[in-house]
């Protein structure tokens, strides 16, 4: 994840997937910083940049760890990465440096790259790296062991949704448009041979994921042609064609937006979901085994005598500041709808499944302060929703809790959003500065139930929300400022 600030300087960050680790990059260096639960390491690393190299980065990343891999079996992708250490880059339009944890010396600079790249990050594992050129022109993967590299031509995204490695194994799989067709292929773990080349059957393609466990690439259809995902096999073989449910009226279906497989359990297949988010604000979820659709969500209250549980965010003038809280409402109020200033296409545009895959909670931009939870077993029901006073721009699930954290947009205080499954939902004050656009972001530190991250473009705070005094409240940890690489806070964040 990347901030930019409003004084126009650059200024980027990044937080491991386990959110142990936290990079911010300053006016000539890199500093790191770790945490691990309660606890907060401070910084471990400071990396220098020389000019003009320093005023130009444009790019900041952490590698995977080996516990970003946990419970993905073992196998060469996982072995490579567990006994690899771990890396970080940075990168300007035309050079990348790499460093490694831990160690005062850059691991490996690539340089010369052609100009105006739109992406890069690592690829297979911390010994590579992916480079997306400018106009789509190709990619590269580099080798950072050999120093060889390999380009793939014409790839139509840039972004995560045009390609993924296969779990476990660490087969690449792209979306390639070379001239007027879609183009699907497979390449080998880190030579990039190539496996398959698939001529797909849209008009034009959205966007491809692996499911969990590796055994099936799901490839959906832009809008345009109505509701159409293709599951193919690891090996490129078409499975299964959904274009919606059974016996639906296709008359008005307006196609699928974005797709979400929920996570792979164990071994058994049927106990994992692929969720199908459309632009008519619906959500096919398809049985993880067969890929046949098993159930429709749909974005509507319905009152019976299991209704789901309705929550709306208000601001409390008590005390001597106020505050935000939540208060149990009607169904109705949450038909409230608040305008959507970033102008996304309507539809269901976020959907994430909790660590078990037993809820997915849902956004659809038609009403984009609501967040909907669902419980998906043993049959799938609205467990709840939540309503806010301003569009939601992120949320996210713990690791290895049903514990959801909610970011608004909210530009007159820096709140975040608590829900917990069995537990009522809380909001908690950050103390620092509101930003105009409401850029604020959210990570959990996986090794912990409680302890996240809280980002804005200029600070990073870790810490916890606890209830003082019947209120909900930060506890603070720790505290990255932009412009102190010499030190750092600790303390108790409390409010009147």
């Amino acid at each position: 994840m990347a901030s930019i600030t409003g004084s126009g300087a650059l200024r980027l960050y990044s937080i491991s997937r386990s959110g142990q680790n936290i990079a911010r990059l300053g006016e000539k260096e890199v500093v790191v910083h770790a945490a691990s639960g309660d606890r907060a390491v401070g910084i471990i690393q400071t990396i220098r940049l020389e000019e003009p190299f320093a005023s130009q980065v444009r790019f900041l990343r952490f590698s995977r760890s080996p516990a970003d891999n946990v419970d993905e079996g073992k196998d060469n992708w996982n072995l490579l990465n567990a006994v690899s250490c771990r890396r970080g880059l940075c990168a300007s339009d035309t050079r990348a440096s790499v460093w490694q944890l831990n160690s005062p010396d850059w691991y490996a600079e690539i340089e010369n790259i052609d100009p105006d790249l739109t992406n890069l990050d690592f690829g297979s594992s911390d010994n590579e790296v992916i480079i997306f050129h400018n106009w789509n022109t190709k990619v590269t993967i580099f080798n950072l062991d050999t120093g060889r590299s390999q380009i793939i031509r014409s790839p139509k995204f840039s972004t995560v949704n045009g390609y993924g490695y296969r779990p476990r194994t660490g087969q690449f799989a792209i979306l390639l448009k070379p001239e007027t067709v879609d183009l699907l292929t497979i390449h080998e773990f880190q030579t990039y041979e190539l496996i398959s080349k698939v001529v797909l059957p849209t008009v034009d393609a959205h966007g491809l994921k692996w499911s969990p466990d590796g055994k099936w690439i799901a490839v959906w259809e832009g809008g345009s042609a109505g509701t159409k995902l293709l599951v193919y096999t690891a090996d490129g073989q078409l499975f299964r064609t959904h274009t919606g449910p059974q016996g639906s009226d296709n008359t008005f279906d307006l196609g699928v937006r974005n797709i979400e497989w929920s996570p792979s359990i164990g071994d058994d297949p049927t106990a994992s979901l692929l969720a199908v988010g459309k632009f008519d604000g619906t959500v096919d979820i398809l049985n993880g085994k067969t890929l046949s659709c098993s159930t429709t969500l749909s974005h509507v209250f319905h009152i019976g005598n299991q209704s789901p549980r309705i929550w709306r965010e208000r601001y409390s003038g008590k005390g001597r500041l106020g505050y935000f809280e939540y208060a149990e409402a009607s169904s109705s109020s949450a038909f409230m709808s608040t305008s959507d200033p970033s102008g996304l296409p309507r539809g269901i545009s976020i959907m994430l499944f909790s660590c078990d895959g037993s809820l997915l909670a849902t956004l659809d931009q038609s009403r984009p302060n609501v967040v909907w939870i669902w419980s998906l077993r043993p049959i799938p029901r609205l467990e709840s929703a939540l309503t806010h006073e301003h569009s939601v721009k992120q949320f996210t699930w713990h690791p290895r809790e049903p514990k959801l954290l909610i970011m608004t947009n909210n530009t007159v205080a820096p709140i975040v959003h608590h829900w917990s499954l069995n537990e009522d939902p809380v909001i908690a004050h950050i103390l620092t500065t509101p930003t105009e656009a409401g850029r604020y972001e959210a990570a959990w530190v996986s090794d912990d139930p409680s302890v996240f991250w809280f980002s804005t473009p200029t600070n990073s705070f870790l810490g916890y929300i606890a209830m003082i005094d019947d209120r909900a409240q930060f506890c603070l940890l720790y505290t990255v400022d932009e412009g102190e690489s010499d030190r750092y806070k600790t303390g108790n964040v409390t409010y009147l």
